[in-house]
């Protein structure tokens, strides 16, 4: 059940991951402006191309990847352990683990909003650690799946508040570049007003990273948490 202790961790969890940016913002800062960098061709295939679709393999190949293993870095920091701007490509190193894991996950959460905004939250808060783990224990597929949801029962309500800050600050924070107009045929906008590229940069290299940290102080929290996996027996003859 959850409980107030929940939330006051939650919040133990915000505080600690403040202090986790400032002291990893050394290796932070690399990891943030490369991901920004590396969402660029999207925009210029999109806009090349006047469609959608060449910037799919993009996204799904090297971006998708790309962001899964920044998680790890989050992870390592939030441990104090020592990590590298290198951290940044550990999901290409289990590459077709990482790219289901991060796919599937986008695939059920996404089925879960369409059919009611809850079940997506429920859904997702069950199993994001899935692209956590996938990078940091080097589980298989269903492995990853079945560990998330192996340490995320109680505490589901204070990772969907996580969740929610990081969709505010991600939604409501406009981009200086986006793609406008209908599905069939999109176009690059631009808004480069200073107040939009403040809130940009601060959204970017503040706020989500700080989030994101919370996430993996949350992630650390839980497996050390988690109740040890029973030790398989033989079923006697």
């Amino acid at each position: 059940m959850e409980t107030a202790e929940n939330e006051e961790t939650v919040l133990n969890w915000l505080m600690l991951a403040w202090d986790d940016y400032i002291s990893g913002f050394a290796v932070l800062f690399p990891v943030m402006l490369a991901l920004v960098a590396l969402s660029l061709p999207t925009f210029w295939l999109i806009h090349r191309y006047n469609s959608y679709l060449p910037a799919l393999p993009y996204l799904l190949l090297v971006l998708t990847p790309a962001t899964t293993g920044s998680n790890l870095v989050y992870i390592k920091l939030a441990r104090g352990e020592k990590t590298s701007f290198m951290a940044l490509f550990s999901a290409f190193q289990v590459y077709p683990q990482a790219l289901a894991v991060t796919v599937w996950l986008g695939f059920i959460t996404m089925a879960g909003m369409l059919a009611f905004i809850l079940p997506g939250i429920i859904l997702y808060t069950t199993y994001c650690f899935s692209e956590y783990a996938v990078v940091d224990r080097r589980t298989g597929i269903k492995e990853s799946f079945r560990f998330s949801s192996g340490i995320t029962p109680g505490w589901r309500g204070g990772l969907a508040l996580l969740l929610i800050l990081t969709t505010v600050v991600d939604i409501l924070t406009p981009s200086p570049v986006g793609v406008a107009g209908k599905l069939s045929a999109p176009s690059l906008a631009f808004e480069l007003t200073p107040w939009i590229i403040t809130g940009f940069c601060l959204k970017t290299f503040v706020f989500l990273p700080w989030l994101h940290m919370a996430m993996a102080r949350a992630y650390n929290t839980l497996v050390r948490c988690a109740p040890p996996a029973p030790v398989p027996t033989a079923d006697a003859d």
